[in-house]
């Protein structure tokens, strides 16, 4: 072959190479930017996050304003190296880009604005320029936090007790309802205002601050007192000595299931009562996480009837073995005794939420009773019930029994209010009842 016709093999090759890599860097797809589709602030900062990428050749640059009527401010601005024929260095890489939206950092009378983000490509688009991608999310400040107006007046509360309040926030909330100290109970909807049943939990500080707290979507948080005046007392204090025969079998018994190893049984015996009593505790709390919103009981709960008190609610106990002692818990609720396999009743009408076996509690059923109010019935030698079953005040759940960390045949009864135990005595209690619950949610 002469030398023009490899001439024209090389144009043409060369020609067919031109041509693909201008198809390629002629490519049209703008780069992707992903992030929210509106924004909501109140009077804190908050960080928000937008996941770019292309595909084709590679991010050039990219560029994030807060657009306004007072004017622009560039919150990112980043070019990424390459080069117009080799597109970009880190090739078809993603990019994540945070920045941070301060509303006290604007006047204040900015409410509303743009988020605005630009990116480009190496594409040899709009005059080498690249494809280009905008995107505007529609920004709204609102400072103003929910105003609360309380409706309950004068409240007295003991420790370990609790107390209602009715109140209405100015707006729609994400969150409301009562603080005590660090501890929270979520409102419910009560005609055209919210409730809230409360405690102060028997390990709060002195004296703590109670109020009704509310967020709206803007995360903007407001607080409202009122009056209430909190009752102290001293918790019950007992030493328990466990027999040999309760380690031997309860506790190696118990230890299986739990599979906690159990070559010492007194380790083993502190190891369930502190490490598989929380585990437990947590799953009660998970079961009655979902509270019905409307209140499912109607008057004073009951008590196991004939049943005598053998432990009380709180009580601190130190357990002791050959006199010395190797553990401590705190019982939260009350154990009553009555004859052996004795039917177990329903306290208040509510909605089964949970009935099967349940670690320290043995055979356990918790009733949500609704507005956060729960009750839990544990040790049973049998459940006649199921999870989702509504049962009426005085429904038999079983029987009686001492399945669990149980030393006899009783029931251990505990009532909840959010995940906070409280004291049952309050609820057997008529005119406690009438004085502390009814009048103050009568409509």
């Amino acid at each position: 072959m002469s030398g023009r016709g490899w001439l024209l093999i090389l144009v043409l090759v060369l020609g067919a190479a031109g041509t693909v890599l201008g198809m390629r860097r002629f490519e049209g797809d703008p780069p992707q930017v992903a992030g929210p589709e509106s924004l909501l602030l109140g009077r804190q900062a908050q960080e928000i996050t937008f996941d770019l990428a292309d595909a084709g050749t590679g991010l050039r640059s990219i560029r994030v304003v807060f657009e306004s009527a007072t004017g622009e401010e560039t919150l990112f601005s980043e070019d990424f190296p390459g080069s117009t024929f080799g597109g970009a260095v880190r090739g078809t890489a993603p990019a994540t880009v945070t920045v941070t939206l301060d509303p006290a950092t604007l006047p204040r009378t900015v409410a509303e604005g743009f988020l605005r983000v630009t990116a480009r490509d190496w594409s040899w688009r709009e005059t080498f320029r690249g494809n280009e991608t905008r995107v505007d999310v529609p920004v709204t400040i609102d400072r103003k936090p929910p105003r609360i107006a309380v409706a309950t007046g004068l409240t007295y509360v003991k420790r370990g007790g609790v107390g209602v309040v009715v109140y209405s926030p100015s707006e729609d909330t994400v969150r409301d309802g009562v603080r005590v100290g660090e501890a929270f109970f979520p409102g419910h909807p009560w005609g055209e205002r919210k409730v809230a049943f409360y405690s102060v939990p028997t390990d709060a500080a002195r004296n703590p601050k109670i109020r009704v707290e509310a967020e709206d979507a803007a995360g903007n948080v407001s607080s409202a007192r009122w009056p209430v005046v909190v009752r102290e007392r001293a918790m019950p204090e007992a030493n328990v000595t466990l027999p040999a025969s309760f380690l031997d079998e309860k506790v190696r018994e118990l230890a299986a299931a739990e599979g906690v190893e159990t070559a010492d049984l007194i380790q083993a015996f502190d190891q369930i009562n502190t490490e598989v009593r929380a585990a437990n505790e947590a799953q009660v709390r998970e079961a009655l996480a979902e509270s019905a919103p409307e209140q499912l009981w109607e008057g004073p709960f009951l008590q196991l009837p004939n049943s005598k008190v053998t432990s009380r609610f709180a009580e601190r106990r130190t357990y002791f073995v050959g006199g010395k002692s190797v553990s401590k818990a705190t019982h939260f609720g009350y154990d009553l005794a009555s004859t052996s396999a004795a039917p177990i009743i329903a306290a208040a009408a509510g909605r089964v939420a949970f009935a099967d076996e349940l670690g320290i509690y043995g055979n356990c059923v918790l009733v949500d009773h609704g507005l956060g109010v729960g009750t839990l019935y544990g040790h049973l030698s049998r459940v006649d019930v199921a999870p989702g079953d509504a049962v009426g005040r005085g429904e038999t759940l079983g029987l009686s029994g001492e399945t669990g960390l149980a030393g006899g045949d009783h029931l251990h009864f505990a009532i909840l209010v959010g995940d906070t135990y409280v004291d049952p005595l309050e609820w057997w209690d008529p005119k406690w009842m009438r004085e502390n619950v009814e009048a103050r949610i009568a409509r």
